[in-house]
C-alpha cells in the first residue's frame, strides 16, 4: 500500500480509539445511549483524513536561542516574559529576534512593567477561565494544540498548591509530540534549553518547585489590553518605528483530537 493510504488507516485507527475512550468515559459517567453512539461512530468515521492526525508533531519554529528572554526570572517575570515573547515571534516588527532586538536591560524594564499589568488586570480573567475548565481541560487543549499546528506558540499555566498558597508559573508551549504527549516548551527560568511538559505524568518540576495542575489560558491569548500594553512597551523601550496596531490575526483552528491525561487542571487561588 501507498504511504499516504497506510498513514490514514493509521489516523483512523488512532482517532477510533479515542472515540471508544469517550464512550468508555460516556458510561463511567452515566451519559451514554444509543444517539452518543452513532455520534461516535460517525466522527471516528470522518476523523480519519484529519490533517493535523497525518502529521507527526504539531509546532510553531519558535528558537530559544533566538526568541526567548536572557534575562533571569528570578524575580517572578515568567508571564510578562512568556507573552512578551510569544507576541514579539508572532510580530518581528523590525524583523530581527528577540536575542539580537533587546538587550537585558530593555528586557528586564519590558519583563517587570509586563508582569505588573499581569498582576493588577489579568489574573481575575485567567482565575475564572481556569475554573470554568477545572477538571475538563480537552477543549481548550485541543484549541492549543490547533494553535500549534497553525504555528502560534500558547501560553501554558502551571500550579503548586502547597501550605503557604498556590504557587503559579507560565511558560510557553512551541511544539506538541503527540507519540509521546509531550509539550516542548520555553521555561523562563531556563534560558537557554527546551523543556519538556509530559502530559502523562503527575507533575512538572521547574528549578526546585513541582508543579502538578495545569490550564490553558486561551483567554489571554488575544486579550485587547495585554496586546496594548504589550505594544506600548515595545515601543517605549525597543522599537526604531511605532509598533503595528491590534492583535495577530487569529489563525483558522484546524482539526486536531487527543486531549491530554493525567495532569489535572486546578484553578490558581488568590
Amino acid at each position: 500500500m501507498e504511504p499516504l493510504f497506510l498513514d490514514i488507516i493509521q489516523c483512523f485507527l488512532y482517532n477510533t480509539a479515542i472515540i471508544f475512550n469517550l464512550i468508555g468515559a460516556s458510561i463511567m459517567k452515566g451519559f451514554f445511549g444509543l444517539k452518543r453512539v452513532f455520534l461516535y461512530t460517525f466522527l471516528a468515521m470522518f476523523l480519519g483524513c484529519n490533517p493535523f492526525c497525518l502529521s507527526d508533531s504539531a509546532q510553531a519554529s519558535f528558537d530559544i536561542q533566538q526568541d526567548a528572554f536572557t534575562i533571569s526570572n528570578a524575580p517572578g517575570y515568567c508571564f510578562a516574559m512568556a507573552a512578551f515573547a510569544r507576541w514579539y515571534y508572532l510580530n518581528k516588527p523590525d524583523g530581527m529576534p528577540l536575542r539580537k532586538m533587546l538587550d537585558e536591560k530593555k528586557q528586564t524594564k519590558i519583563a517587570n512593567k509586563l508582569q505588573e499589568f499581569y498582576s493588577k488586570h489579568l489574573v481575575k480573567i485567567q482565575a475564572d477561565f481556569c475554573n470554568r475548565y477545572n477538571g475538563n481541560n480537552s477543549e481548550p487543549f485541543r484549541r492549543l494544540v490547533s494553535g500549534l499546528t497553525a504555528g502560534e506558540p500558547r501560553i501554558v499555566l502551571l500550579m503548586n498548591k502547597g501550605d503557604r498558597g498556590a504557587v503559579l508559573h507560565a511558560v510557553l508551549a512551541f511544539s506538541w509530540l503527540p507519540e509521546k504527549n509531550l509539550l516542548k516548551v520555553y521555561d523562563p527560568n531556563y534560558t537557554s534549553e527546551e523543556r519538556y511538559i509530559d502530559l502523562g505524568s503527575s507533575g512538572y518540576t521547574s528549578l526546585d518547585i513541582t508543579y502538578q495542575a495545569i490550564c490553558f489560558p486561551e483567554v489571554l491569548e488575544y486579550n485587547e489590553g495585554l496586546t496594548k500594553k504589550i505594544q506600548y512597551l515595545y515601543s517605549a523601550f525597543a522599537s526604531t518605528k511605532p509598533a503595528g496596531i491590534g492583535p495577530v490575526a487569529k489563525p483558522e483552528y484546524l482539526k486536531a483530537s487527543a486531549p491530554a491525561r493525567n495532569l489535572p487542571v486546578v484553578p490558581p487561588s488568590r
